[in-house]
């Protein structure tokens, strides 16, 4: 008999729990701890996870916790004329004053508590100079029957806006009405209970403001119709549209040696583009984006004897960028004015003349955007403009810049003598309109 051995069990030994699970407790909060240090989570916030002054979420949180008020006002239309923001109580009219006209405006700046006081008036450049506030988060105010009113919007709103560059910087301004913007602390209920009405006041990113430009400048003539091209009038050797030309390319030189990106309508001296329609002048002014816009013009009479510069601004703005501009251009020697002083103008600058109410110059009202009721004044303009003109929020701040008469034989001289001189003279006041001078 062949002898096998018997296989004895092993006995079974009992799991001791107390040890076990304290020790698996231990090796997965070291796991998780390790996979956060490793992969560290976002912190996830409800709303829009906006924050302000360079705090943090929970300090965003914290400075807008008590930012609510019984005492508002609604805001129910908002429109920029080259760096102004004007507020309505109403949907815009130019026949019809605003509630808000000829009352006190308060920005408070939450980062820092200053305040910026204004006077809104009436026109299109006499609300809120953008280019002036510091970075910031602002609430605004209305002093409404001596009341301190907080503005909200009647809707969920968010725009974006940019400054002009001063030494090569932009303002990137952000208009926000959202009463979801942040959510409490402790729970998903939002700490605002209205859609109060903020402005923010950032650097802009350089990448983000790659194609905006800021100033547009439209040499007249060398328009085309019926396939015939308007290069304006003849003078000996000079031509209206090569002369305007020329004046315009060269200040764009000197305005871009001082930071500011310049676009011309008309891209070479032989070039043409007409005004109106999609791909004209005032399309491409929309275009880039720019924030004004310098239409350069000469001036003819069958008189020899008459000549002068004048400078013409929308009659829906004040005078003070056209003055601005104009009286540096008088620094030139040999250039004196044509018109007289009035009331409210030195000699040379003058308001637009109105058609149908509106500014009859075609330059400054068909790029001004809804302040100045573009794209409405004739079939023409309804045909060819309002599709990118009558709606438009951002309006562009426009002069026309009539240089000299070409028709007299002393103006003339003064361009050919002094052409350095005016083209300086134009970009320095230019500068000082912007607060670069």
């Amino acid at each position: 008999m062949e002898y096998q051995p018997r296989l004895v069990p092993k006995g079974r030994r009992r799991l001791k729990w107390r040890v076990l699970i304290p020790s698996f407790i231990l090796l997965a909060l070291l796991g998780y701890i390790l996979f956060n240090a490793l992969f560290p989570k976002q912190l996830e916030v409800m709303g829009t996870g906006l924050t302000i002054c360079d705090y943090s979420y929970t300090q965003t949180q914290t400075a807008l916790n008590d930012k609510q008020y019984t005492d508002v006002l609604e805001i129910r239309d908002y429109l920029y004329y080259g760096e102004t923001l004007n507020l309505f109580n109403a949907t815009y009219d130019n026949n019809t004053p605003d509630y808000f006209i000829g009352k006190t405006l308060k920005l408070r700046n939450i980062c820092d508590s200053n305040e910026w006081v204004y006077m809104l008036g009436r026109n299109a450049d006499e609300q809120i100079p953008l280019e002036n506030l510091p970075n910031g988060f602002y609430e605004v105010f209305i002093v409404d029957n001596l009341i301190e009113k907080r503005l909200i919007s009647d809707d969920e709103l968010y725009d974006v806006f940019y400054t002009v560059r001063r030494n090569g910087v932009s303002k990137r301004i952000d208009l926000i009405g959202d009463k979801d913007l942040v959510q409490g602390i402790d729970d998903n209920v939002s700490i605002l209970d209205d859609h109060y009405f903020f402005i923010q006041v950032t650097d802009a990113d350089e990448v983000e403001t790659a194609e905006i430009y800021d100033v547009y400048i439209d040499p007249a003539h060398n328009t085309t119709s019926w396939n015939v091209t308007d290069r304006g009038r003849t003078d000996d050797d000079l031509v209206e549209a090569d002369v305007l030309f020329k004046i315009a390319e060269a200040l764009k030189v000197k305005l871009e040696a001082q930071g500011l990106k310049v676009m011309l309508s008309r891209e070479t001296i032989d070039a043409t583009i007409n005004q109106y329609g999609v791909d004209g002048r005032l399309y491409k002014a929309y275009q880039s984006k720019a924030k004004h816009y310098l239409e350069l013009n000469l001036n003819f009479t069958t008189n020899k004897d008459t000549r002068g510069s004048r400078v013409i601004y929308s009659s829906y703005s004040s005078n003070r960028f056209a003055t601005s501009i104009f009286k540096s251009f008088m620094n030139t020697t040999g250039v004196v004015p044509y018109g007289r002083n009035t009331a409210s103008n030195i000699a040379g600058v003058v308001a637009a003349s109105r058609f149908s109410g509106l500014d009859a110059y075609p330059s400054i009202r068909e790029a001004g955007g809804r302040i100045l009721v573009a794209g409405t004044i004739s079939d023409l303009a309804v045909e060819q403009n309002s599709s990118f003109n009558k709606e438009e929020r951002k309006g562009i701040q426009s002069l026309s810049l009539e240089l000299f008469f070409i028709s007299n034989g002393l103006d003339t001289t003064v361009y050919r003598t002094q052409f350095d001189a005016m083209v300086d003279n134009i970009a320095k006041g230019y500068l000082k309109a912007l607060g670069m001078e």
